[in-house]
């Protein structure tokens, strides 16, 4: 099967980020073998002002997206928290994020830190899990899911903040498709 036929089999979905205080637009790919960001030849990620120029984007390179309403991502509020920790860590805006970033990494074949595993990095995904509420756990668990070690908070900020310079590196506004 050539790339074009193997990429029809592939499911797009539109991505909604909040960024700046500006909501941005991008393509994710759902393969059999791995998720990531949709790039462009030269390895970059597109952003789009809104849906209707992603759905360009989706028609130009013949694929349709999925009937899907994206859930936002706001990049701000994780920004906001490491610019002035808190003691509560926002883990759902977290978890949104680092996930993002590994989608990010995986679609442009970085490294991404959030990716390597770990003792303290495992501790911290699966915190951010628990806390966050995807997982049923205890009360007891809920409570010590929300208490974070130093080098546990040390962790997540710095796989955000690589995360935060690998988005800048790769990721651009795009100009309207239809243009």
């Amino acid at each position: 099967m050539d790339m074009l036929e193997h990429s029809r089999s592939w499911k797009y979905y539109p991505a909604w980020v909040r960024v700046h205080q500006r909501d941005r637009f991008l393509l994710w790919v759902e393969r059999p073998e791995n998720e990531g960001l949709w790039t462009d030849p030269q390895g970059r990620v597109p952003s789009f002002d809104n849906m209707a120029e992603l759905a360009v984007l989706a028609g130009l390179l013949g694929v349709s997206l999925a009937v899907h309403q994206p859930e936002l991502i706001n990049f701000d509020s994780v920004r906001a928290w490491l610019e002035k920790p808190a003691k509560q860590v926002p883990c759902n805006e977290c978890l949104a994020v680092w996930n993002l970033f590994d989608d990010l990494a995986s679609g442009t074949g970085a490294a991404f830190l959030g990716s390597r595993r770990g003792p303290v990095r495992n501790r911290v995904f699966d915190k951010l899990y628990d806390c966050a509420g995807f997982w049923r756990i205890s009360l007891v668990q809920a409570r010590q899911a929300k208490q974070w070690r130093k080098e546990e908070r040390t962790k997540l900020r710095r796989v955000l903040e690589q995360g935060f310079r690998l988005w800048q590196k790769y990721v651009y506004r795009a100009p309207n498709p239809a243009a």
